[in-house]
Formats: C-alpha cells, sequence, structure tokens
C-alpha cells in the first residue's frame, strides 16, 4: 500500500521514536531497579538522605542543562544545513563556555551551602550526600553540551551511547561504593553519600566518552571547515538564551515541585507528630519506591515528544496544517495507548508489582502500594502534559507552559501545606498534591493548545478505545492474579504471567477495537508485514 502524506508524517514521527527508545528505556529501567539493592544496602531511612540530595541537584541540572542542549542543537542545525563548519565551532566554543560556567556555578554552590541546604530540608545528615553529588553538575552541564552538538548534527548515537553507559555507572560505582562504605561501618548517612556518589561516577564515564568523540569529530571537521560568516559571539548567546530560557524554567517548575515534596512531607510529617525516623521513612517509600514507578511512563514517553518538535514545529511554518494535525494527533493517541493500560496496571497492581520489585521490604512496601495507587491517577495526565507543553513551545507560544507549570506548582505546594498535617491523611497529601497539579497543569495547557492551533488535534476514541482495552487487559490479568492466589501460589513471581497476561489481552483488544490504527502499524519496522499476517487473519 503507498503511503499517503499522513503515513510519512507518522512514519518519521515513529523513526525518531525508534531510535530513542531502546537507550531511554535501558536508562530509565537500570535507574528503577538498581535502588532496589540499594535500599537493602543503605536502608529506607538512609535513601531519605539520597533522595533529598539528589532532588536539589535535579533542580540546578535543570536549569544548567536542560533548555541550552536544545538550543545549541538548533543553532547547530542551521549552520550544519548551510555548511557553514567555522560558525559551528563558534557556536559549539561559546555554548560549551556557558555550559561550563553554569555547571561550576552549580557545583561551588553545593559544595559551599550543603549543611544550610540540608538544615532547611530538615534532614541536616543529607549535608554529605549533597557534597558527593556537587561535582556531578559540572559534568551534566559538559555532557548536555556535547549531546546539543551531536543532535545538532543529526546524530543520536552518541547520546544514546552516554545515556547507556551512565546508567551502567550509576548502577556499577553506586552499589560498589554503597557496599564499601557498609563494610566499613560508616554510619548511614555517609553510606548514603557513598551511594550517591555513584551518579557522579556514572556521569564522569559518559564524559569522557562524549569527550573523545568530539574530540575525534573536531579533528575531522577542521579538514571539512569552509569560509564564510561567523556569529558574533554575543549573537550565539542571546538566540540561545532566547530559546532555552522558557524550556528551561517551564523543566525547573516542576524539579521544583519534586524539591516541595522534599522540603514538605517530612517537615509537616514530623510537626504533625511523627518522630523523625519515621517521617523520613514515611517519606522514603513514598519518593523512593512509588514515584520512581509513577514516573517510568512519563520518562520512557520522552521520545515522543523529541520526535515530535521538530515535525510539528516545521509543518505549522510551512503552513502544512494537515502534516501538524496527524503528527499531534498520532503522537497524543501513541501517548494515551501507553499510558492508560499503565495507570490502571499501577493502580490495581500496586502491592505486587512492588514486591515482585523489591522483594523484602514489605514494611517499605506496606508504606508505598497505596500511595502508588494513587499516584497512578496522576500517569495520564503527566504523559498528556509532556506532549501539549511540546506542542506549545512548537508553535511558538513558550510563555504558556511555563505559566501552567507555575499555577501546578502552586496548587501542589498549597494541597501538601494543608492535607501533610491532616489526621487520617498525612503522606496521603502528596499524590493528592501530584495530581491536583498535573490536572491544573494540563487543563490550561489543553485550552490553550486548542485555540492556538488551527485545527481539532484529539478525539473522544482515542481515549475511550485504549481505556476499554486496557480495561479488560487489567480485568483479565486480575482474575488471573486472584485465580492463583486462591490456589495457593503466594510467589512473588506470580506477577509475571499476570503481567504477560494483561498486556496480551490490551494488544489483541487494542487492535480490535481501532485503537491502533493501520496508519500506526505501517510507520512501525516491518510495518508493512505485520499489517499484511493481520489482514489474511482479518483483524485490521
Amino acid at each position: 500500500m503507498p503511503q499517503d502524506g499522513g503515513s510519512s508524517e507518522k512514519k518519521k514521527l515513529l523513526g525518531g521514536v525508534m531510535v530513542l527508545m531502546p537507550a531511554t528505556l535501558f536508562t530509565k529501567l537500570i535507574g528503577l531497579f538498581y535502588k532496589i539493592p540499594l535500599i537493602a544496602i543503605v536502608g529506607v531511612s538512609g535513601m531519605a538522605y539520597f533522595l533529598a540530595a539528589y532532588h536539589i541537584y535535579s533542580v540546578l541540572f535543570v536549569l544548567s542543562a536542560t533548555g541550552l542542549p536544545t538550543a545549541l542543537s538548533l543553532q547547530i542545525a542551521r549552520a550544519v544545513a548551510t555548511e557553514q563548519r567555522r560558525a559551528v565551532r563558534r557556536i559549539f566554543a561559546v555554548a560549551l563556555l556557558l555550559f561550563l560556567t553554569l555547571g561550576a556555578t552549580g557545583t561551588v554552590l553545593l559544595l559551599l551551602c550543603a549543611p544550610s541546604l540540608a538544615a532547611r530540608l530538615a534532614m541536616a545528615d543529607a549535608a554529605a550526600s549533597i557534597v558527593a553529588i556537587a561535582p556531578a553538575l559540572l559534568l551534566s552541564a559538559f555532557i548536555g553540551a556535547a549531546k546539543g552538538y551531536f543532535q545538532g548534527h543529526n546524530r543520536m548515537l552518541p547520546t544514546a551511547l552516554s545515556e547507556v553507559l551512565e546508567a551502567a555507572g550509576k548502577l556499577l560505582f553506586g552499589l560498589s561504593f554503597a557496599l564499601f562504605a557498609k563494610g566499613r561501618g560508616l554510619p548511614t548517612p555517609m553510606v548514603a553519600a557513598y551511594a550517591i556518589f555513584g551518579i557522579t561516577a556514572g556521569l564522569l564515564l559518559a564524559a569522557l566518552l562524549l569527550g573523545a568523540l568530539l574530540l575525534i569529530d573536531t579533528l575531522k571537521g577542521r579538514r571539512k571547515a569552509r569560509e564564510g560568516a561567523l556569529p558574533t559571539r554575543r549573537a550565539v548567546l542571546l538566540e540561545l538564551t532566547r530559546v532555552a530560557l522558557p524550556v528551561t524554567v517551564s523543566a525547573s517548575v516542576m524539579s521544583l515541585v519534586s524539591l516541595i515534596d522534599t522540603a514538605l512531607i517530612s517537615g509537616r510529617l514530623q510537626a504533625a507528630g511523627f518522630a523523625p525516623t519515621v517521617a523520613n521513612a514515611m517519606y522514603s517509600s513514598y519518593g523512593n519506591l512509588a514515584v520512581p514507578l509513577y514516573n517510568l511512563v512519563p520518562s520512557l514517553l520522552s521520545p515522543i515528544t523529541l520526535s515530535l518538535m521538530p515535525l510539528l514545529g516545521a509543518s505549522l511554518s510551512g503552513g502544512e496544517r494537515e502534516g501538524g494535525k496527524i503528527a499531534l494527533s498520532s503522537a497524543l493517541r501513541l501517548s494515551a495507548l501507553v499510558s492508560i493500560p499503565s495507570a490502571l496496571g499501577l493502580g490495581v497492581f500496586a502491592r505486587p508489582i512492588l514486591s515482585l520489585i523489591y522483594a523484602g521490604q514489605q514494611e517499605a512496601i506496606a508504606l508505598a502500594a497505596p500511595l502508588l495507587s494513587l499516584l497512578a491517577l496522576s500517569v495520564v495526565p503527566a504523559a498528556m502534559i509532556t506532549l501539549t507543553g511540546a506542542a506549545l513551545q512548537a508553535t511558538g507560544h513558550t510563555v504558556i507552559p511555563v505559566l501552567a507549570m507555575g499555577a501546578g506548582a502552586l496548587v501542589k505546594l498549597l494541597t501538601e501545606l494543608l492535607l501533610l498535617p491532616v489526621s487520617g491523611i498525612h503522606i496521603y497529601g502528596a499524590p493528592i498534591s501530584t495530581l491536583g497539579c498535573n490536572l491544573t497543569v494540563l487543563l490550561i495547557e489543553g485550552i490553550a493548545l486548542s485555540r492556538v492551533l488551527p485545527f481539532a488535534f484529539f478525539k473522544g476514541k482515542d481515549l475511550f478505545r485504549p481505556l476499554l482495552a486496557a480495561l479488560l487487559g487489567v480485568f483479565s490479568g486480575g482474575a488471573l492474579y486472584f485465580g492463583l492466589r486462591h490456589f495457593g501460589f503466594d510467589s512473588v513471581l506470580v506477577m509475571l504471567p499476570v503481567l504477560f497476561v494483561t498486556a496480551s489481552v490490551f494488544a489483541l483488544f487494542a487492535l480490535l477495537t481501532g485503537a491502533v490504527e493501520r496508519e500506526d502499524l505501517y510507520a512501525l519496522p516491518a510495518g508493512d508485514k505485520l499489517c499484511r499476517i493481520l489482514q489474511k487473519r482479518k483483524w485490521k
């Protein structure tokens, strides 16, 4: 079957997703599963110090290394398109200096202010962990510059390799350092500091790899340099700032939301009468067990966003309304196909999934399971927020996502302030506040996007069909789970066949109900063969 323009747009979208998804999946799974042995080594209470330091690092990381790589890649892409090699070198040199300045400033800030920052979070013992992760800001800044350079050349392999190496290094070094500290009999706060230093070591590996690749590319590039006008350093800085600032501010608001959790949950629980160790254990169970599973789905969908932005921006700037509509509609439908069944599965199977992953941490699982079930309500809004924000940025309306994120953060802050001290709610105020935050952001961005775009971009059936398929899949998996439990199969491994059945039934009914369309299948690698097989069986 020949491909029309719509199929071509979907092919481009999913082509980008397929390049980025394996590395993203690997890094996110490593990030999730390396905490399993880490919690056993450091302890649930000790991981509260780990989490506090990581959230502080995340806020400064966003400020120094989130929007700038995107802005750098756009500038370099334009220079590469016109074969201005000298301009590429000038742009990268200016950007690298800016990146390293910001990263070094953040590192020094953390090193000098670690005790006061830890005290403000009501976790004075987290100071050592903050110091241990401080150099990661400088390394992250360099890595961000290198990624922006290679992405500007439309070379995604260096980014993928660096992410895989960083994740593997974090796993290897984090566990090794934690075991070393534990074996030496060091106190829990120091064990947590050794563990989080694994993140710094993993970033160092990634930086060394990208540095070597940059050196090789620079030596090759000198032989291909062409004459041409060079942009001024001032012009490069202004363009970097113009593009990066809205993206950075928007992303930093969501990192600030995580820091709000860190600052409020433990402190407000202690103010409500909980002992510091109990409050830290509750916060750690929530932040280290429930939140990573909740974050996994939106994180895995990030390649869709990265592929959507250039497609949508190019389509709209070129007056191709239909191409933009198809790209955005396909991205939203793909996100719904992943996020809806994931949300239902996490909500229904929270406890057995946590038991499968974190076997042996029964006390922490008992605290985290109901929190994860509540967080599951926020999975779909979180996935959609990523896309609506990216679509608004691609259309040039970069301020709206910032305002929406700010409003969401305010809702979260007020909700936690009100609910955390309330008897009978306490820690449950955290996932409730996340839901309120996400719904607020999605409402603002959705209304704005519907007014900005010259076309309707989402249909009710795109939600209803995957919801129906997900309900049937989760119902089938639930029936199998409770049936096996009824006949005495109490092993945590019971969830493996249950998850397989749930996913298989969902996939089947997603095909039968039309939640997955023929054009979506054609856009996949070997999609034409898959469509022919399904057509022979009269499924499509």
